[in-house]
């Protein structure tokens, strides 16, 4: 009967270990993906002297009918960008340069500021109209034709906080671990001027 015992306990932790190391796995990986998409906007904005938008859809901001969230390029000539660049941006030309990037299922991008840094989750939405007349509204950020960060507007860097969880009616919920109320997360900082992402959570 010990011996039984100690043979599940066994496999017990061993499976708590196995889902642990998975969920840090995926986290990573969206980060990550992230991370390498940031970077793409920032290049493909110098290097085509335009302005280019990368794209959050959360769930219900596309025809998906999945719980999970995208990530999309969209390059803007700077004639068609607004003059008033005051939220809500609305942007009446755009093309999307590759299809659409999906984080991992069990990852989500939440909103809420890390000490004091700004969240573009939080930020109003920008309308964007591409291809044969296709709208949606997303969260998002844009890059001017020099690399740095053009929308959201103002002058302190932004924070992007990559959680694992679930999407529940559109909205991103966090898993909380063994009944605490810590969010297992990575975070992601975006400088203003050359707008380079780096994790700042160690």
């Amino acid at each position: 009967m010990v011996a039984v015992i100690a043979i599940l306990v066994t496999l017990m932790t061993a499976g708590i270990s196995l889902l642990s190391g998975t969920g840090n796995q995926s986290r990573r990986a969206g980060t990550d993906l992230l991370t390498g998409l940031i970077e793409q906007a920032r290049t493909t904005a110098i290097t085509t002297r335009s302005y280019v938008v990368l794209a959050i859809a959360e769930p219900g901001d596309l025809p998906a009918s999945d719980e999970r969230c995208r990530i999309g390029l969209f390059k803007v000539n700077q004639e068609d960008w607004p003059e008033d660049s005051t939220p809500p941006i609305s942007i009446s030309k755009a093309t999307l340069l590759s299809r659409w990037k999906t984080l991992n299922s069990g990852i989500v991008l939440l909103g809420g500021d890390v000490d004091g840094v700004p969240n573009p989750m939080d930020g109003t939405k920008m309308a964007i109209t591409y291809g044969a007349n296709l709208n949606i509204e997303v969260h998002a950020i844009a890059f001017n034709s020099r690399g740095g960060l053009l929308s959201p507007a103002g002058s302190t860097p932004i924070v992007f906080r990559v959680a694992e969880g679930g999407y529940r009616n559109g909205e991103a919920k966090p898993n909380m671990r063994n009944g605490q109320k810590v969010v297992t997360e990575n975070l992601l900082k975006v400088g203003r001027v050359t707008a380079r992402p780096y994790q700042i959570d160690g």
